[in-house]
């Protein structure tokens, strides 16, 4: 059958009929380094970054990492591999039942390397005069599943030899494999092109780039496993006619249907603000980040401005220009929640074309666990898939406002990779934690600006994780815009100085800066300037205290009669869902919504709807009229909605800030229509602060007493003592204010965060000590838990390499996945069907999160009832198999869906499913 290694196969198919059953794994080889040949022609997975460092020629650098890619499935030649599937040909090597595919074949390549391959190479292959330096490739591409390979030291490996898993006649044909591969892929006169001593330095600047290396040979296996562009042969050819005829055609065509070409940035003529032809004017924030010079090289930018003031435009208009200027070829938009990111997915879409050439075909994609439930998101694939991703290549936008990929949309892990993603946070935290496939996350990044929008509202795990990725993405030459209404000059200059160390400058002790708003720029060097406000946006809140929930109830009932629109952010999902009864009961005849995140998500899309329609800028005023809208934490980011009247509980003073800025958020006239002249009618705004009465020496369960289950959500209580002091003394919340001006939005937050000189109360003081002392283990446990990019692409980089969905990117309270089933229309408890479903993703539109603490199981006569209905569904449904939380729902006696469930602590406990309500229980 000629050369040995023609007798291996690499890819099978289940199928027991039909001449192609296998693809030679010689030729799968060949794919893969086909794939990555055309992805390192793009310039967002360009190598060009790796040969400047090294001082190499660009062609050298790219031809040694195809050389590397068609080396990735070395392990697959062990006779322990090629035994998983025996009996495909008798033209293939014998399986040999005394090798037990014990290892996965990325493990067994290393193995094969370190300890047979790597010491013959330096005399017979390549110029290697440091094999350790080329270890560092070899593990990156062995990694093309999405994490490192095990080494000896990680493994214990130390004590099984490569023969365990291969015979001699393996090593041979894969001595063999590698030498036919030399004259194929790399130059002749590579020896005179490299040094013959290879420094630390070079091989530090190698580690640095392994990752770039991992996430290219990650996409290119997947690019080069699809069979609809690389069918099967089982014949074996001509090595240098099937890579020259057959795999690099069709590897062009694979990256190009795949959607991952760089499309064309469309030029301004120096009229960045033609991006936004609505802005007449600017705000103040938005031309500055027109007219500020940018720096040659990566750099970050930090807006600081109120709540309206335009940050999301004035961000766009810096990422027009940053790739205008060659830094950046996308963007990702990462939010701090799914009910953010749903919005901002739609205010990108209406805009992000025009970042591009009217030619061009931009993705944007929506990343996060259940977008495939938005209506928009679906639209836009179902256009796609209609109109044909082929044939529309290169045609002007038509019919579609938004164009997705579905090669991108099909998985999370892709999404990153699209010209434009709108997504949580969360996304891009995976890319520096030791989760699977988390080097193609940071290769999708690389060649985009990224923008986190909320960052004040980010607990100290994320922060520190934020502060992680804020290094990463500078070190791979990123850019960032970081913005904020209410950020602490502490954690400014920590974020500073995370950016300014991926770019190898030391940290620097930043003097607070009380101005604001502010804009800070940091590169090479940095710079901080002061911007102006719009007028529209100078204003006074005035903030007036309430101490009971009977009196926050009988505000809201009279400014809803008054046919008021208003509202009250709650703490917790419970107080929440009282509040709600509590209105309802008062005032019958008004509209009351209740928005939280304990809904099924398809409830939970559809309440969001509801509540912009009602509630949002575009509102009708006769829809406004005597609404009220009681909810949690998820109407305080980033939703655009507003009302005439507000009361908020007490909270961390930031985020009162931020709740504060929904209040009258857009201008409008008395009877609620949006006001022509941009000025505001309505009665100067009051934000109602529900919270405990003022005492000089309060109790210890000062705020406990009235918030006793928010305890447990803001458990610094010498932090809400001290905001609701500084509230309670300025009077006021004002925007932007003025340096030192009593109720500025800079001093109201430096008089908690900044307040080093004031004496917290003593009977509050031990509960801040705690927290203190849980913040310091929470950021501990982010360091610990985040990759040491210094160590390169190894398993030294972390303890801990595990998939996505055990590693945590914020935490609490653990939770999990609950899908909610119902009986069918028979009332038979043998068949059951999801919530919602209606809907095409319908168990996923039927799930909900919960504290694991609050099922543990369910109760055994519950599952008694319906053990066999269960058993089908996970028979059935993929999503549901294994131990996937199902919770079957039944009518109660008052018509609700009750079911019964075992908690932490094994006791019996009632849960009520409610389409106004939620769970309850």
């Amino acid at each position: 059958m000629g050369a040995d290694f023609f007798a291996y196969w690499g890819k099978a198919s289940s199928a027991q009929e039909g001449p192609e059953r296998f693809h030679l794994l010689a030729l799968h080889s060949l794919d893969v380094a086909a794939c990555g040949h055309h992805l390192m022609q793009l310039p967002q997975f360009s190598l060009a970054p790796l040969a400047d460092d090294l001082a190499w020629p660009l062609p050298t650098v790219e031809r040694l990492a195809v050389f590397f890619l068609a080396l990735h499935d070395l392990g697959k030649f062990a006779r322990a591999f090629q035994g998983l599937v025996p009996g495909l040909s008798p033209e293939l090597v014998s399986a040999d039942p005394r090798k037990r595919y014990e290892l996965r074949h990325d493990t067994l390549g290393w193995l094969l390397w370190t300890q047979a391959l790597a010491s013959d190479f330096p005399q017979q292959a390549l110029p290697f005069s440091d094999d350790a330096f080329w270890s560092v490739w070899v593990k990156a591409v062995f990694g093309h599943h999405g994490k490192p390979p095990l080494e000896s030291e990680a493994g214990g490996l130390l004590a099984l030899e490569w023969r365990r898993f291969f015979l001699q006649e393996d090593l041979r044909a894969a001595q063999a494999f590698v030498q036919a591969l030399l004259p194929l892929l790399l130059p002749a006169d590579l020896s005179a092109l490299l040094r013959d001593e290879f420094t630390d330095p070079q091989e530090r600047t190698l580690r640095r780039h392994s990752w770039r290396l991992a996430g290219v040979a990650v996409l290119a296996d997947w690019l080069g496993s699809n069979q609809a562009h690389f069918p099967y042969v089982s014949a074996a050819p001509n090595l240098h006619s099937y890579w020259s005829e057959q795999a690099l055609p069709q590897a062009e065509q694979a990256v190009q249907q795949a959607g991952l070409q760089a499309q064309v940035v469309r030029h301004w003529a120096a009229q960045p603000l033609a991006l936004f032809p609505y802005l007449n004017p600017p705000t103040p924030l938005q031309r500055h980040g027109a007219e500020l010079p940018l720096q040659p090289g990566p750099q970050m930018f930090l807006l600081e401005d109120v709540t309206g003031a335009g940050k999301t435009e004035a961000a766009l208009i810096l990422t027009q220009r940053l790739m205008e200027a060659g830094l950046a070829q996308g963007l990702y938009f990462a939010l701090p929640s799914m009910a953010t990111a749903n919005q901002m997915y739609r205010r990108v879409g209406e805009v992000y074309q025009r970042l591009y050439a009217a030619t061009a075909r931009p993705s944007l994609i929506l990343a996060h666990g259940a977008r495939q439930l938005m209506a928009d998101f679906r639209q836009s694939l179902l256009q796609e898939a209609e109109q044909g991703r082929d044939q529309a290549y290169g045609h002007s936008e038509s019919t579609a406002s938004v164009q997705c990929n579905q090669w991108l949309a099909d998985h999370r892990k892709k999404a990153l990779l699209a010209d434009v993603g709108v997504g949580t946070l969360d996304q891009c935290l995976l890319a520096v934690l030791p989760a699977r496939h988390q080097s193609l996350r940071l290769l999708g990044l690389s060649a985009k600006v990224l923008l986190v929008d909320e960052v004040h509202a980010y607990d100290p795990y994320m922060l520190t994780l934020l502060k992680r990725l804020l290094r990463a993405h500078a070190r791979q030459g990123g850019s960032m815009i970081l913005l904020s209404a209410t950020l602490p000059a502490s954690t400014r200059g920590e974020l500073m100085n995370a950016y300014r160390a991926g770019l190898g400058l030391p940290a620097e002790d930043w003097p607070a800066d009380a101005r604001y708003p502010l804009v800070t720029q940091v590169g090479r060097s940095c710079s901080v300037a002061a911007v102006a406000t719009r007028p529209q946006l100078v204003r006074r809140v005035q903030v007036a205290f309430v101490h009971d929930e009977a009196q926050a109830v009988a505000l809201l009932v009279q400014a809803a009669r008054q046919g008021r629109c208003v509202a009250w952010i709650r703490n917790t999902v419970g107080d929440a869902r009282r509040a709600y009864q509590a209105l309802c009961a008062a005032a019958p005849e008004l509209s009351v919504h209740l928005f939280h995140s304990r809904f099924a998500m398809g409830d939970r899309l559809d309440i969001e709807d509801r509540v912009l329609s009602i509630f949002g800028k575009a509102a009708e005023a006769s829809s406004r009229q005597g609404q009220v809208l009681i909810g949690t934490q998820v109407l305080e980011q980033s939703l655009d909605f507003d009302v005439d009247a507000m009361v908020t509980d007490l909270a961390p003073i930031d985020l009162v800030i931020q709740r504060a800025g929904r209040l009258q958020r857009h201008a409008r006239e008395v009877d609620g229509r949006l006001a022509t002249d941009g000025q505001e009618h309505r009665p100067a705004p009051v934000l109602h602060l529900l919270a405990p009465e003022d005492l000089a020496e309060p109790e210890a369960d000062w705020y406990a007493a009235l918030f006793p289950q928010a305890r447990y959500v803001y458990p610094d209580v010498g932090q809400l003592w001290l905001g609701a002091r500084a509230l309670r003394a300025a009077g006021a919340i004002v925007s932007p204010g003025q340096v030192g001006e009593a109720g500025a939005v800079r001093s109201l937050v430096e008089a908690v965060y900044g307040a080093e000189d004031v004496a917290i109360p003593s009977a509050l003081q031990r509960a801040s000590r705690e927290q203190q002392g849980k913040d310091l283990a929470h950021q501990s446990q982010a360091q610990f838990n985040a990759l040491q990019f210094d160590k390169g692409y190894c398993t030294d980089s972390s303890a801990q390499w595990d998939e996505d969905t055990r590693l945590p990117t914020r935490l609490g309270d653990e939770t999990l996945t609950v899908y909610l089933a119902v009986m069918g229309q028979a009332g038979d408890p043998a068949v059951l069907q999801p919530l919602r479903a209606h809907e095409d993703h319908a168990w996923e539109s039927s799930a909900l999160r919960l504290r694991a603490t609050g099922l543990q199981a369910l109760a055994p006569e519950w599952l008694q009832r319906f053990e066999a209905g269960l058993a089908a569904l996970r028979s059935q449904n993929r999503l549901l198999e294994g131990d996937a939380t199902v919770l079957p729902l039944a009518p109660g006696a008052d018509g609700v869906l009750e079911g019964w469930v075992l908690d932490a602590q094994g006791r019996r406990k009632l849960l009520r499913y409610d389409p106004v309500l939620g769970l309850c229980g």
